[in-house]
């Protein structure tokens, strides 16, 4: 609605040139109080009002004065083409009672009273009212409103239809006396809205939403908006009944340990159950849709049953190798219709004949598995008495180990081969909050490349050639809950060190061929007897993972710069082994002093191999210097002799054997003299030795 159909056409006017006394006849005779005043063209020059008489009078000022003498020039106009809202606006701004109306040529084309105003507001308020009324009576969902009383004032065809009440039933009377099961004078007394409530209302069930309406604080009324469910919720419960039986049957197909197939009467696959899914190694979801004649191209040859039934319109049996392994007996029966002949549907059931092999295979892994965990925790149960720690260094090493165990921080160990780093690993894990918790050991260096990945990692189903038809959990996984223990991490390649940052970052492991990542909790140690600094420069080894393992460092030092340890870590393999072989045997002096003098490049491992081998080897209960093996023997007397304080017996018992003094300094790698002088110390006659 715009000013022009409102306002007041063809206006009375002035012309400048009028005068007082033609200006008063004309206010006289139109009984009115202004008027506006244009020229010759039309076009608004001023406004000349009944005040503007009185001052002419009051200045004595002659009647036959023009009005342009006297007009306010200033005139507050409003446009044709303008909306009421404006004018209003203007008027009470500026205290005009009247507004003239111009054309975008400035021409006077009408006036604009507070009346007429306040008719425009009218009209465009009832054409509002009209339309949200329609609005209301074309919503599907029933609406009913009332006022602060608890009075309708609103209530559309829909909630007519619904209720079977008329609008004119309702509306103008209490909600009470003629919907009582509405809950809106509830509504009304709470100041509570309510959702999704079920009620009856004249007999229809309806689903209800109730809310409060509020105005500036206050609570002025409430609207319920609803709709029939009635037919809904019977076709809702016969759509439960249906969808329960498909469940059950689904469950009961799902349940069955022969594998299951339905097919249209084209041959295009419809559903398998689990069973036949794991048996043909496929899903069915992917497969869905496609034809038996494209399966078996594809190498699913339990679909050959299908064609084989679809050529000879009747039941078919074969039996096949399959890809995954397994030799199957599949029987494809089609479901005729009675009436046409047609076949509507064909129903494969598929047998695993390698089903007992493949329990008993799984038996003997279970068995395997546990012998393996039991082995592992009796292995742990001796760990602690595995740490032998007389030196210093080793004692620090130990504490500090102690003092890092109970927290979750990753841990470096560093060392040579056979320092023991599998052995700190595991006391750092059976001192930690998660002792109780599996510790999961992988050799990096041990395991094949091509299958690490694998290992690490697990694999779904199909994920490549060879993989179990049900996959595999990787070690990451198995670690969960515990601790995963990366012995020689440095061998890893490239690639499998980005995916283990990842997982160390993340805490999140995904399997060979799967889509879907699964959370890891574990805390990792890693070990390496490598310069992972210098592999890091050389661009061998990932910065960003190094920093990621190296929190805390740990290094153990290797057995010649603790020699302290030697003697106890003899005695304590000596006893093991004594025990493991039931056997006693004891150390003369001279062996222990040359296995304390020998450098052990092998560390504790070699010291292990060395006493499992003289326990094993050794015929007299006391085991002597010449059970050692030669290597360990020279390299131990060599050092006593450049010491200065070589065993007599040791250094005559090497003489006699090599049969001159320059063959033992040759094999010592001292000085002939040197060995001379020892042996005339030690009272060695060895002119009587020649003869």
């Amino acid at each position: 609605m715009l000013i022009r159909d409102f306002m007041a056409r063809e206006p009375v006017c002035l012309q400048p040139g009028d005068t007082l006394h033609q200006a008063a006849k004309i206010f006289s005779k139109y009984e009115i109080d202004g008027a506006p005043v244009v020229d010759e063209s039309g076009k608004l020059v001023g406004i000349f009002t009944k005040t503007h008489i009185m001052r002419a009078i009051a200045r004595g000022m002659p009647v036959e004065t023009p009005v342009c003498q006297l007009m306010r020039r200033q005139v507050y106009t409003i446009l044709e083409d303008d909306v009421p809202e404006n004018a209003w606006e203007m008027a009470l701004k500026h205290g005009i009672g009247r507004l003239p109306v111009v054309n975008r040529q400035n021409r006077l084309v009408g006036m604009m009273t507070r009346t007429r105003l306040v008719q425009a507001f009218e009209q465009k308020y009832k054409n509002i009212i009209s339309f949200l009324n329609e609005v209301l009576n074309c919503a599907l969902s029933g609406i009913c409103a009332v006022d602060g009383k608890g009075m309708v004032v609103i209530f559309n065809r829909s909630a007519a239809r619904i209720t079977g009440l008329s609008v004119e039933q309702v509306v103008g009377r209490h909600v009470e006396e003629v919907i009582p099961q509405s809950g809106l004078l509830k509504v009304l007394q709470t100041g509570r809205a309510s959702y999704g409530q079920k009620i009856v209302l004249h007999g229809a069930t309806v689903i209800a939403n109730q809310a409060p309406v509020i105005y500036e604080d206050r609570i002025i009324g409430a609207v319920s908006l609803f709709h029939d469910v009635s037919e809904v919720e019977a076709l809702s419960q016969q759509l439960e009944t249906v969808k329960r039986m498909a469940q059950e049957l689904d469950t009961i197909i799902n349940a069955s340990s022969e594998g299951i197939a339905l097919f249209d009467q084209a041959g295009r696959v419809l559903k398998l159950n689990r069973t036949y899914e794991q048996v043909e190694g496929v899903n069915g979801e992917e497969i869905q849709g496609l034809g038996a004649k494209e399966l078996v191209q594809k190498g699913y040859l339990s679909f050959l049953a299908v064609l084989a039934a679809l050529e000879k319109k009747g039941a078919a049996s074969v039996i096949e190798h399959l890809r995954t392994g397994r030799e199957v007996l599949t029987t494809a029966t089609p479901i005729v219709d009675e009436q046409s002949g047609n076949i509507r549907r064909i129903v494969v059931n598929c047998r695993d004949l390698t089903e007992l092999a493949e329990l008993r295979r799984r038996l003997e892994e279970e068995r395997a598995r546990y012998h393996a965990e039991l082995e592992s925790l009796r292995w742990e149960a001796r760990g602690a008495e595995r740490l032998v720690a007389e030196s210093s260094s080793m004692r620090d090493v130990l504490a500090v180990a102690e003092r890092v165990a109970p927290f979750d921080s990753n841990v470096l160990i560093l060392g040579e081969s056979g320092t023991g780093k599998d052995l700190l690993a595991r006391f750092i894990h059976h001192r930690s909050t998660r002792a109780a918790g599996p510790f999961i050991a992988v050799d990096c260096a041990a395991i094949p490349e091509n299958l690490l990945e694998s290992e690490l990692f697990g694999y779904t189903a199909g994920a490549f050639t060879g993989a179990g038809r049900q996959g595999k959990p990787g070690l990451i996984e198995m670690a969960d809950g515990g601790t995963l223990f990366l012995n020689e991490i440095g061998e890893l390649s490239p690639g499998l060190q980005a995916k283990l940052l990842t997982v160390i970052q993340d805490k999140q492991v995904r399997r060979l061929g799967g889509v879907k990542s699964c959370p890891v909790n574990f805390r990792l140690i890693a070990a390496t007897n490598r310069d992972l600094e210098q592999m890091v420069a050389r661009g061998t080894f990932r910065r960003d993972l190094f920093y990621r393992i190296n929190v805390i460092p740990i290094r153990i030092p290797p057995l010649r710069e603790r020699s302290e340890d030697i003697i106890p870590l003899v005695h304590h393999f000596l006893h093991r082994f004594n025990k493991k072989f039931n056997v006693f045997r004891r150390l003369a002096p001279e062996t222990l002093e040359l296995l304390q003098h020998y450098s052990w490049p092998g560390n504790v491992r070699e010291l292990e191999n060395v006493m499992e081998r003289l326990v094993v080897i050794s015929v007299d209960e006391v085991i002597g210097p010449d059970s050692l093996p030669e290597q360990i023997r020279r390299t131990a007397l060599s050092v006593l002799v450049k010491k200065g304080c070589p065993e007599p017996a040791l250094l005559i018992n090497l003489y006699r054997q090599l049969g001159s003094t320059r063959k033992v300094a040759a094999a010592l790698g001292v000085n002939q003299s040197t060995v001379v002088r020892w042996l005339k110390k030690h009272g060695y006659n060895l002119s009587a030795s020649r003869s």
